[in-house]
C-alpha cells in the first residue's frame, strides 16, 4: 500500500514548483518523501505527545481478508507500520511496541530508533491466532506508563472482541491515572464499533476511535496525534511533482463558542466546491484554542470546534473517509495568549487539503 499526501497554499491555486506554509499556520500535510528528503526540518515540527505505543492485536480475527488486497489484516498493519517509520521524524518520542494477543514485548519503550522499530516489527506474526485479552495487556500497560514521562499517544488495534471482562474499566483507570490518549484502531463490526466509538471517548477528550480503514488510508492519524507544524516556522518544498491544494482562511471562534460564522461557511464551500472537482482530495481539519481553563477542557472545546466543520463540509457531500479531523487544546497558538486579542486569534480552526494516490 503506497498512499502520498500533496501540500499546497492559497485558495484555488494551481500546478507550481514549490509552497511555502504561512508561519500563522499550524498544521501540515507532509509526505514521506517531504522528511526523508530533508525537506522538513526536525526544528519545524513540536510534538504533542511524548511517547508513542503501539498495542497490537494479533487474535485469529486479523487474518480476516482486508478490504481488496487479498491479504489479513495483521500483514497489511505490519506494512503499514513500517511505511509510515519509515518517514516518520526523529524529533525526541519514546516508542514501545507490544502485542497483546498471547502477550509480547516486541519493543520496550525507548528512543525512537528505526531499525529497532523495524525489526520489532518484522517479528509480528504473519498469521493471527488466539483470543483478545485485552484487559490483562490493558494492566500491564499500566506498569509500562508507570515509567514513561509526559503525554503518552497509545494506538490500540482491536477487533472488538474481548476475553474474560470488560476492559473499558482498566482503559478509564489509566487515563485518570497517566497523561495517556487512546487512539482505538478499530477493525469490529458495525454494531460493536458504534458503542466503542460511544464509549472511548469518555476516557478523556482526546481519546477516539478510528475506523481501521481510515486508519490505512491516511497516515495523519498517526503523524496528526504525535507532531504539529510550529507556527513560527516555514516548511518549504521544491519538487514540481506536488499539486498545491487549497487553504481556507482560518476560522475563529467567540469565546468558548462553537458555531460557524457565515463567512466561515462561505470559505468552507470553497473547499467543497474544490473537494468535489478533485475526487483524490482529502481535507485536514484541525481545532485550537485559548489558554483559558484546563488542558482536557480546551482539547474537548477544539474538538466541538472541529467536528462542526467537518460535519458542514460532510453535510455538503463530502464522504466522512475524505475528511480528517484533529484537535489540539491550547497547544500551539499563533501568537502569545497575553491579551484578549490574542487569544481571540488562537480560538481557531485551520484546514487544508490534500490530494491522495493509491
Amino acid at each position: 500500500m503506497k498512499h502520498k499526501s500533496k501540500i499546497w497554499k492559497g485558495i484555488l491555486a494551481g500546478l507550481v514548483a514549490g509552497a511555502v506554509v504561512s508561519p500563522s499556520s499550524a498544521i501540515e500535510i507532509l509526505t514521506r518523501d517531504d522528511i526523508t528528503h530533508n525537506v522538513v526540518k526536525n526544528s519545524q515540527l513540536i510534538r504533542v505527545a511524548d511517547n508513542a505505543i503501539l498495542f497490537l492485536d494479533t487474535s485469529s480475527s486479523t487474518n480476516d481478508k482486508y478490504a481488496n488486497t487479498g491479504l489479513p489484516i495483521v500483514q497489511v498493519m505490519k506494512t503499514e507500520l513500517k511505511n509510515r517509520i519509515a518517514g516518520f521524524p526523529d524529533i525526541g518520542h519514546q516508542v514501545g511496541i507490544y502485542t497483546y494477543t498471547g502477550w509480547n514485548e516486541d519493543l520496550p519503550v525507548q528512543g525512537f530508533n528505526r531499525d529497532k522499530i523495524n525489526a520489532a516489527l518484522d517479528t509480528i506474526p504473519e498469521k493471527g491466532g488466539g483470543p483478545t485479552p485485552l484487559k490483562n495487556g490493558l494492566k500491564r500497560l499500566d506498569k509500562i506508563l508507570d515509567t514513561t514521562h509526559g503525554r503518552s499517544a497509545v494506538f490500540v488495534f482491536w477487533d472488538g472482541e474481548y476475553t474474560g471482562e470488560d476492559p473499558i474499566a482498566v482503559a478509564q483507570a489509566i487515563a485518570k491515572k497517566h497523561d495517556a490518549c487512546f487512539y482505538v484502531i478499530s477493525s469490529a463490526k458495525p454494531k460493536r464499533e458504534a458503542e466503542m466509538v460511544h464509549n472511548v471517548p469518555l476516557l478523556n477528550n482526546c481519546s477516539r476511535v478510528i475506523p481501521l480503514a481510515d486508519f490505512f488510508n491516511h497516515p495523519e492519524y498517526t503523524s496528526g496525534t504525535l507532531f504539529d507544524v510550529k507556527v513560527t516556522e516555514h516548511v518549504v518544498t521544491n519538487t514540481t511533482t506536488k499539486l498545491v491544494g487549497l487553504k481556507a482562511d482560518h476560522m475563529n471562534f467567540t469565546f468558548d463558542g462553537t458555531e460557524l460564522a457565515a463567512k466561515d461557511k462561505e470559505e468552507l464551500d470553497k473547499v467543497v466546491d474544490f473537494m468535489k472537482t478533485n475526487p483524490k482530495s482529502y481535507a485536514v481539519v484541525a481545532g485550537y484554542t485559548d489558554d483559558v481553563g484546563t488542558r482536557d477542557y480546551n482539547e474537548g472545546l477544539s474538538k466541538k470546534r472541529a467536528e462542526m466543520v467537518s460535519a458542514y463540509v460532510q453535510s455538503k457531500g463530502i464522504d466522512s473517509t475524505h475528511v480528517i479531523t484533529l484537535w489540539y487544546g491550547l497547544t500551539n497558538p499563533i501568537v502569545p495568549n497575553d491579551s484578549p486579542e490574542n487569544r481571540a486569534k488562537n480560538r481557531r480552526v485551520e484546514v487544508k487539503v490534500g490530494m491522495m494516490e493509491v
